[in-house]
């Protein structure tokens, strides 16, 4: 009884892992994009996009906690060289991710 109930354990602890390493997997490889955003790339796309949320009227407090969750979602979706190449079908999702309606 008792090699049947280990043999039971075992298998079920294999199972576990087998399901916990892919997840693992993708969710670490979910931030590799954001990884690839030097320090100097998220300043520039910040300072851009607050320049642009200012010239459209929006408070300068508001500009940067919008463009914080802008970037966030842009660098999580793609890398710098990727990011100055998105639709603006694209950009739009990721804007109203953010709560922003146009």
């Amino acid at each position: 009884m008792f090699v049947v109930q280990t043999g039971i354990m075992h298998k079920s602890s294999l199972l576990m892992m087998a399901l916990t390493i892919p997840l693992f997997l993708f969710f670490t490889d979910c931030n590799s994009k954001a990884k690839s955003w030097n320090q100097a790339q998220k300043d520039k796309w910040t300072e851009s996009c607050k320049k642009f949320m200012n010239d459209r009227g929006v408070a300068q407090k508001d500009a940067a906690g919008f463009c914080d969750c802008m970037l966030k979602k842009t660098s999580e979706k793609y890398t710098p060289e990727e990011a100055v190449k998105i639709t603006p079908a694209e950009e739009q999702q990721l804007w109203k991710q953010c709560d922003y309606n146009w």
